[in-house]
């Protein structure tokens, strides 16, 4: 379940891409405040305790939000992290002010616990087609992750949404048809193996030929000079 961490912001007043990598410059990240009956605040957290409180409470952890040590700080939840494609850098955060009474949905991440009995035995491959749903709960019960146990898994298994099962009074509202793994057989892998491996020998074979080519060439260059 959700726990709850204290993060220290201070408000800023200067936007716009020059000042935001200014302060990303200085180890900050640019930030927001935003949700029910308050005006949007802008204000900027330091990189490592934001890095930190991620690390150890996890993406959907309950952040008390002190913007410049105000003593009622702002019950938030992170609703979207802008990050540098390339470098991978922190660059904005958006928190989304709640009140711990009311349910709100949120993406939960998937995960597979243990091997397939199709994968120990027959070789298959088990792949994960959804990563993440949508759950719908008090801030309090949002689980982490959702976990399911695959090791009775054969070939040709499939796991839906509606197989999924979360604690408490929290409800998954993803649609309960859709496939978040499935145990294919080692033909799919093997057939892909062996499209590659015609490819190179394609390649192999055409390299020589495109060599003697150019030798051909350059023989007629020098009987004509």
């Amino acid at each position: 379940m959700s726990e709850t961490a204290v993060l220290k912001a201070a408000e800023r007043t200067d936007a716009g891409k020059g000042p935001s990598r200014r302060l990303r410059g200085t180890g900050r990240i640019p930030a927001v405040v935003y949700g029910p009956e308050i005006q949007p605040v802008n204000c900027s957290i330091d990189q490592r305790e934001f890095s930190a409180v991620v690390s150890e409470h996890g993406r959907n952890a309950i952040i008390t939000l002190n913007v410049d040590g105000g003593a009622d700080g702002h019950s938030t939840i992170i609703k979207e992290v802008q990050h540098n494609p390339l470098s991978g850098q922190v660059l904005h955060v958006d928190f989304h002010r709640i009140s711990l009474t009311e349910r709100l949905v949120v993406e939960v991440p998937v995960r597979s616990e243990g091997t397939p009995l199709g994968v120990r035995n027959d070789g298959g491959i088990l792949e994960q087609l959804l990563h993440t749903v949508e759950v719908e709960s008090l801030p309090t019960e949002i689980p982490d992750e959702i976990f399911f146990d695959v090791n009775e898994m054969v070939i040709g298994d499939s796991v839906h949404v509606s197989d999924l099962v979360v604690a408490g009074q929290a409800e998954i509202v993803t649609e309960g048809d859709r496939s978040v793994f499935v145990l294919v057989p080692p033909t799919v892998r093997q057939e892909d193996e062996e499209e590659v491996e015609e490819l190179e020998e394609d390649e192999e074979m055409q390299e020589p030929e495109v060599i003697e080519r150019g030798k051909r060439e350059d023989e007629e260059d020098e009987e004509e000079a």
